[in-house]
């Protein structure tokens, strides 16, 4: 509980700098599934997070966050629409019977549209726990941002 209200400060910290830089709140499906945001500290330098239920075994409450870099265009989609990269490293901590803490490595796929200040995204993040159970797990979701300027 005490993380969880540390993490709602924290999401609260950023919407209140949101004026200086792009900050971006929506939703991601997958594994896990629930919000996610994205604050950008420079053109290609961001920080995400997410609060969500890890599916899985049983469902659980899953937080993490990344730090993250962006390649912008590096793919083109049908030869007009840019797939920007990134990739980053960051921690997550699920809340079980016990609480797991590991390292994830993101990667993933953003398409940022013009005509609104949104995008979506692609990503897998395999997750190597070391405090709880230990092992390797892996998350993959999509999922879509709209960014308050």
């Amino acid at each position: 509980m005490k993380s969880f209200i540390i993490l709602l400060i924290f999401l609260a910290s950023l919407t209140a700098q949101s004026a200086e830089n792009e900050f971006g709140l929506g939703a991601m499906l997958g594994n896990p599934t629930g919000l996610n945001g994205k604050y950008w500290l420079k053109d290609n330098v961001a920080v995400d997070g997410g609060l969500a239920m890890s599916i899985g075994r049983k469902a659980r409450l899953s937080i993490h966050s990344d730090y993250l870099f962006q390649k912008d265009a590096a793919f083109y989609f049908n030869d007009v629409n840019p797939l920007d990269l990134y990739f980053g490293i960051g921690a997550r901590m699920e809340f079980d019977d016990d609480i797991e803490i590991g390292v994830r490595i993101p990667v993933g796929l953003a398409h940022r549209f013009t005509e609104q200040p949104s995008d979506v995204f692609a990503e897998v993040a395999p997750i190597i726990d070391f405090i709880g159970r230990t092992g390797l797990e892996m998350h993959i979701a999509v999922g879509a941002r709209y960014y308050f300027q």
